[in-house]
């Protein structure tokens, strides 16, 4: 694996084997069974997809992100700015009182951004934001479902590139079934001013007043490379699947 740092010290990935992972400056490297081929990781520059959701239902078109950098706030910009999700723009003929009323504190959001191999979100609002990362949560230990809380001024982990390809490397071993698991990984989910979960009254998401939820579009494709690679899931289909 060819681990590049760009001249704004931007991390990226060239030339990746599933089975080939390395860490910047170390000599590490594992190759691949003769069975699985080489699947390199591609960045692209629409790196993520953004869904705006008010409890169960999904408002608006998903907001596409190609700056490094991304807001995603209440208010209503004109200009239709390409690093701003303005979710004051999105109308939702069902929407009630206590998803307006949560919308109306929204304010600045959040802040997700690149840095290196990782993606970050930093709370602009004046209410806290919570989060649902299954890469934070492996990391530190936290149970798969975990919610974290940021208040203003924090911020938190939200994928770990380097941590994913590691992970990707461990499961090929195990399986179609253990490599398809990682698309949670891929995936975040966050609330606006009303957190869900265990440790709240609403206990999933779809619970929650304003969410959005992150997909990581260059992980994904890499782990779908790594899927038809593998072929099928040996799994068999049944009523009961």
């Amino acid at each position: 694996m060819n681990l590049n740092f760009n001249n704004n010290n931007d991390y990226y990935v060239s030339d990746v084997n599933v089975m080939d992972i390395a860490r910047y400056g170390d000599s590490l490297a594992i190759s691949p069974p003769p069975a699985i081929q080489a699947t390199a990781f591609e960045d692209t520059t629409n790196w993520c997809t953004i869904g705006y959701y008010e409890m169960n239902i999904r408002v608006g078109t998903p907001f596409v992100g190609n700056h490094p950098t991304l807001i995603v706030d209440g208010f209503t910009d004109p200009n239709n700015s390409s690093d701003r999700f303005c979710l004051g723009l999105l109308s939702n003929v069902n929407r009630d009182l206590s998803i307006e009323q949560t919308r109306m504190y929204i304010g600045k959001g959040v802040r997700i951004y690149r840095s290196g191999a990782s993606v970050y979100a930093e709370c602009l609002s004046e209410c806290a934001i919570f989060i649902q990362s299954a890469s934070f949560n492996r990391e530190y230990g936290y149970k798969p479902d975990h919610v974290y809380k940021v208040a203003k001024g924090n911020k938190m982990k939200i994928f770990d590139n380097k941590t994913f390809a590691r992970l990707l490397n461990n499961s090929v071993s195990e399986g179609y079934e253990a490599v398809y698991a990682l698309n949670e990984i891929c995936t975040i989910r966050m609330s606006f001013v009303k957190g869900w979960g265990s440790q709240y009254r609403r206990q999933h998401v779809t619970s929650a007043p304003c969410w959005i939820e992150i997909r990581l579009n260059g992980p994904l494709q890499w782990l779908d490379r790594a899927l038809i690679e593998l072929g099928s899931s040996d799994a068999k289909c049944s009523s009961f699947s």
